[in-house]
């Protein structure tokens, strides 16, 4: 990955692995959360980014998805303001101002869409198929959490959510399980099609994980 900084005098640097577990030099690029192990500058302002970490922290579906211009933005954890909204903002559109010493034309403006990507559970992983006697299958899942992001030995991530559910939606029917897993019948596999398993949250849903029924 390459990228452009506002000005020569912004420096990047890189992260052994013992500092990327730690959550060192995390940014992100597009609508993707990246971490980088090592930053080359190449150029006035200029900086080629290797040895990626992908999808962070949830981000997955955005990956591959950068263009030419995009946005990239160092997170640095001293420097974020928490901002509490209410839930009733949820799919609305918010305006943001900012201002600084220095600033000669007024604040700066942005404006986007609340989608609650920071309060809804990330989409579940590892589908996995587990044929059965009588020609059916068992699909089985593996939850992820939005307070899970560190390796924890020894023991399962927090669910957070308060209760564990999940909408799981197969060509002919939809199902709310409480259980990583849903039994397809020997006719519905006959049929075959796409299912999608999100993860129902206590404020939002995760995204779909999507698989193809087996043959």
């Amino acid at each position: 990955l390459e990228v452009q900084l506002a000005h020569d005098g912004m420096a990047l640097v890189d992260a052994d692995g013992a500092m990327l577990d730690a959550g060192a030099n995390l940014a992100l690029a597009g609508d993707e959360l990246i971490q980088f192990g090592r930053a080359a500058r190449i150029g006035p302002g200029r900086w080629r980014l290797t040895r990626l970490l992908r999808g962070r922290r949830g981000t997955e579906s955005a990956a591959g998805a950068q263009a030419v211009g995009d946005r990239f933005v160092m997170i640095e954890p001293d420097a974020l303001v928490p901002i509490d909204l209410p839930i009733a903002a949820l799919g609305t559109e918010i305006r943001l101002l900012a201002s600084g010493v220095g600033d000669l034309t007024g604040p700066a403006e942005a404006a986007l869409t609340l989608a609650g990507g920071s309060v809804a559970p990330p989409a579940p992983v590892d589908l996995r198929w587990v044929p059965q006697p009588d020609g059916g299958a068992v699909l089985h899942w593996t939850r992820r959490s939005r307070a899970g992001w560190g390796w924890a030995d020894g023991g399962d991530v927090a669910l957070v959510e308060g209760d564990e559910r999940y909408r799981v939606i197969l060509p002919a029917r939809e199902e709310i399980t409480a259980e990583p897993l849903i039994a397809i019948t020997a006719a519905e596999r006959a049929v075959g099609g796409a299912i999608s398993v999100r993860q129902i949250g206590a404020l939002a849903e995760s995204r779909a994980a999507t698989t193809t029924i087996p043959e």
